[in-house]
């Protein structure tokens, strides 16, 4: 989405606060109004003892749940430090000031939205874009890449037949009272997720033909944070992360095409969701991150030093260049995004029956793909790229994967690019040094002091319930830029609700024997 800057305190209190997933898909818009959130309601008409839904972020070595006066705790994150809690206003605004919590934010609510884009009788197919060995048969080979999204339904190009989708962990109900489900298939009704799939591991549609992913033997982990209808929130997004940390070890890729306006805006500084982040790749997952289609600045959470954030490049002409909607800034001394990759007119799949196949006939084509532009296609290529080098290394640390892509990427010399035009990785590339990681310039001052543990979150706490902050305006189309393995090794028993607690994310529902080696031994990867 798109991230106007706020360059007063009066306007940060006043301004609106989303989550969308950044992409814009087909030739048209898709701009959808968000409905009022449930806790919409203006801070004067608050009862004291009047409850609301926040999320809780902890400092680091504080244990979760972590108790909240005259409140209670909904779910807890443990992997990502944080929780989410309905409480009174004031016992919120006292929490903002404990030394055990770095901040607490709403539990806002966003859909997925887009924006018109000029029509264009050509389209890109991703592994044309980046060269090498893209769309190759074995690219990507026991690499899995978790895609935070709306779901994922089968087509001719990745389904679960084939034994390259897994489903992880549906959380797109938790807003309403609903359960995280871990069984069952968790399909697309809305279309964005399995598009992006389809950027990364799709192969052929039809027999002989070529692929339409980058790394066409890569499984993709299903994570769906999204409804059928498109809409989500911040805790689902942190419930999807904090399950990628705890399967860590089975997951190379964590794709994230979401950006939301940032808290601390003007400045740049840590919130819920830069330090779920940082939970994920400390845990051993590379975060790939859309930088956001607004080009005046960088999207929130790929503002993250840590995560290999992505804008997208315009590859429909003679010569390769920075789209202009692509988020670009630098965070605390770090130059974002890391790298640029294709992401104007993208084909890919989009199922017949999805809301956004139905809404706009101008993105489908006479091959039977689906074309669509944005910061998130473009993250979609670079995690295909990302898996690619994991299938040669794959136990390389996520900075050094970082690196090794930011160090393969072609450089364009065009504000915006960072190292540049993201390319094919192989074999070789794993020499890239972990200062080529594009963090060694990191200011943790700069970072700290704009964050939640200086205060700076208090005022905007206790404005963030206005009736504004949930306008239908807030998803207006103006808010966006031009742009947007078998199945037998995965047993329901491998993903069963008895993994998780029933109704708190406590440590221990995430414990080492809900993945014993035997849940992970002679499987089997589909057909290469």
């Amino acid at each position: 989405m798109s991230l106007h800057p706020l360059t007063t305190r009066a306007t940060r209190r006043s301004a609106r606060r989303v989550v969308a997933i950044a992409a814009v898909l087909g030739a048209g818009a898709f701009a959808v109004p968000a409905s009022a959130a449930s806790t919409a309601t203006t801070t004067s008409s608050v009862r004291p003892t009047a409850l609301v839904r926040a999320i809780v972020v902890v400092r680091p070595g504080v244990r979760l749940p972590l108790p909240v006066r005259g409140g209670h705790i909904v779910r807890t994150f443990p992997r990502v430090g944080s929780e989410l809690v309905r409480a009174p206003l004031s016992s919120l605004r006292a929490l903002s000031s404990d030394p055990r919590v770095a901040g607490v934010s709403p539990d806002r609510s966003g859909r997925v939205t887009g924006h018109d884009q000029q029509p264009s009788a050509s389209g890109v197919l991703a592994p044309t874009a980046v060269g090498g060995d893209a769309g190759k048969s074995g690219v990507g080979y026991h690499v899995n890449v978790a895609l935070l999204d709306t779901g994922l339904t089968d087509t001719a190009a990745l389904n679960r037949a084939s034994g390259r989708i897994t489903d992880g962990v549906d959380v797109s109900r938790l807003a309403k009272g609903g359960e995280a489900r871990t069984s069952g298939m968790f399909t697309d009704g809305y279309g964005h997720g399995t598009f992006l799939a389809s950027l990364i591991a799709g192969g052929p549609v039809k027999n002989g033909g070529p692929a339409v992913g980058v790394a066409p033997a890569a499984r993709i982990v299903v994570v769906k944070v999204a409804d059928n209808k498109g809409r989500t929130t911040l805790s689902q997004v942190l419930a999807g992360m904090d399950w990628v940390a705890a399967h860590a070890r089975a997951i190379q890729v964590m794709n994230v095409a979401l950006s939301v306006e940032r808290p601390t805006a003007p400045a740049y500084g840590a919130d819920p969701l830069t330090a779920a982040i940082e939970h994920v790749r400390a845990a051993g997952v590379l975060p790939v991150v859309a930088a956001g289609n607004n080009a005046r600045e960088v999207g929130d959470p790929g503002m993250d030093p840590q995560a290999l954030t992505v804008g997208a490049a315009d590859v429909t002409g003679r010569r390769p260049a920075v789209a202009s909607f692509s988020g670009r800034g630098t965070v605390a001394g770090v130059v974002k995004p890391d790298v640029v990759a294709p992401g104007v007119h993208m084909l890919g799949v989009m199922p017949t029956g999805t809301v956004i196949y139905k809404r706009h006939p101008e993105g489908r084509t006479s091959g039977g793909l689906f074309k669509g532009s944005g910061t998130s296609e473009a993250t979609a290529v670079a995690s295909g790229v990302a898996a690619a080098f994991y299938s040669h290394h794959l136990d390389a640390a996520p900075m050094q994967a970082k690196a090794a892509v930011r160090d393969a990427a072609r450089a364009l010399h065009k504000s915006g690019a960072g190292q540049g035009l993201v390319q094919m990785v192989g074999g070789r590339d794993a020499d890239a040094p972990a200062s080529d990681a594009g963090e060694s310039r990191f200011n943790s001052s700069s970072w700290n002091h704009n964050a939640w543990q200086h205060g700076n979150w208090v005022d905007w706490l206790a404005s963030s319930w206005s009736a504004s902050s949930w306008s239908a305006s807030s998803w207006s189309a103006s808010s966006w830029s031009a742009s947007s393995w078998s199945a037998s090794s995965w047993s329901a028993s491998s993903w069963s609700a008895s993994s998780w607690s029933a109704s708190s994310w406590s440590a221990s529902s995430w414990s080492a024997s809900s993945w014993s080696a035997s849940s992970w031994s002679a499987y089997g990867w589909g057909n290469r």
